[in-house]
């Protein structure tokens, strides 16, 4: 893996992963009081607003206490950004480590993908914080529903191949008899 030894590598993931795993459960309680009648997947729903033309309904169901758990919830989004890509890009060179040499250079992009993946959830980020600042929906809510589409494409593209990755290199392990 390049600069990263195999105890640096454990390390970090250890610490990555102990940092995440709370940060998620609060992610998941400040977004149980985000889910209302048009946001039923609480951050999510507001992710894809422009796309349903639902901002409005969504901010006025949510009031100024859902707005506060949403700008909570989005700050602390730039926390978990940072674990959960840190995770993904680990796993991702971790897995290319094993590899086979044609597989290697394609995993590591893939693992560049996750990156990118990262910079589109701080961006989405961003236009969510300055809609719910201005209340004003162009173009904060068209700019982060492209950037969360374009997120969840990449995560999922990266974690399938981190999937179809780790499978094959187990696969490809040499087996103890």
């Amino acid at each position: 893996m390049d600069d990263l030894s195999g105890r640096h590598f454990a390390w970090l993931w250890r610490g990555l992963l102990l940092l995440f795993v709370p940060v998620l459960v609060a992610m998941r309680l400040i977004d149980g009081g985000l889910q209302t009648s048009s946001t039923a997947h609480g951050i999510v729903s507001f992710e894809f607003c422009a796309f349903s033309a639902s901002c409005a309904a969504q901010l006025q169901d949510w009031g100024v206490r859902g707005q506060q758990l949403a700008m909570l919830s989005l700050g602390l989004d730039y926390l978990f950004i940072v674990l959960y890509v840190g995770l993904l890009w680990l796993a991702l060179m971790g897995v290319a480590a094993l590899q086979s040499g044609k597989w290697q250079p394609l995993t590591r992009l893939v693992a560049h993908l996750a990156l990118l993946a990262g910079l589109a959830d701080a961006l989405e980020n961003y236009a969510l914080i300055q809609l719910l600042l201005s209340q004003s929906f162009d173009p904060f809510a068209l700019l982060a529903a492209l950037c969360a589409s374009l997120k969840f494409a990449l995560l999922a593209f990266s974690f399938s191949w981190l999937l179809v990755g780790a499978g094959q290199a187990w696969r490809s392990k040499p087996r103890r008899r």
